[in-house]
């Protein structure tokens, strides 16, 4: 009897172990290995191939996560990002900017977590549509590659710079 009741906890735990791990080994393979290739292949145009690539890894990381139907994302998690209490200044003055306008906080939570999980956090209680579910990571995908493109230029331009210099 034991073995019953503990068979459906078992059985979840390790579902979500599973696809939590399949989840992180997508999420490492995309930032530490993919994007840093592309960035020493492509240089300074590095926005052109991330943009498709963030978008179509997006959209098949949404239906792994409808196939799977378990909440990998922590949506939770965002919302305490959000709401976590910014120091006075500048930064401040952004983060109360960003909290009281929605599209800021979907390009923030696009562009620091993924055009997915904005999705995810943004669109969680309503009807799926194709049109505006596509549009929505279009649009989250262009500032996520904007944004780490715009990272990777300033690394192989800091890179380039450190290396004329010492030269």
């Amino acid at each position: 009897m034991w073995r019953r009741v503990l068979a459906g906890p078992l059985k979840r735990a390790s579902k979500f172990g599973a696809v939590y791990l399949l989840y992180l080994s997508i999420i490492w393979l995309f930032d530490y290995v993919y994007f840093p290739w592309l960035t020493i292949r492509f240089r300074y145009l590095v926005f052109f191939p991330l943009f498709p690539s963030i978008f179509l890894a997006s959209w098949g990381g949404y239906y792994l996560y409808r196939h799977f139907q378990e909440d990998v994302f922590f949506a939770d998690k965002i919302y305490h990002w959000l709401e976590r209490p910014g120091t006075g200044g500048l930064r401040g003055k952004i983060r109360s900017v960003v909290l009281n306008r929605p599209a800021c906080v979907f390009a923030a939570v696009s562009t620091w977590w993924s055009p997915l999980h904005a999705y995810v956090f943004l669109n969680r209680d309503q009807e799926f549509r194709l049109f505006s579910f596509l549009k929505l990571l279009a649009i989250g995908s262009l500032f996520c590659a904007l944004f780490w493109g715009f990272v990777g230029d300033s690394l192989i331009f800091s890179y380039s710079l450190l290396k004329a210099i010492l030269r």
